[in-house]
């Protein structure tokens, strides 16, 4: 578990959970997190790509852009 984390810093705890999963180890993401908290590793970093603000107001003008649109 802790191999995982140190070898794939962008691996979260349902990940790393999911992939001791796959080795037959049944554990928890909880578990993982804990674990890992536990040892001085936190958690995965966030993506990068805009914010929710951001985000919104993109869409936020396609939809206009989308309504004054008619055939």
């Amino acid at each position: 578990m802790l191999r995982f984390a140190r070898e794939n810093p962008g691996w979260g705890h349902p990940r790393i959970a999911g992939e001791l999963l796959k080795l037959g180890l049944r554990v928890s993401p909880s578990t993982v997190r804990r674990i890992l908290l536990g040892n001085g590793l936190g958690p995965a970093p966030r993506r990068s790509g805009p914010s929710w603000r951001q985000f919104l107001s993109q869409q936020a003008a396609t939809m206009l852009a989308c309504d004054f649109f008619t055939a």
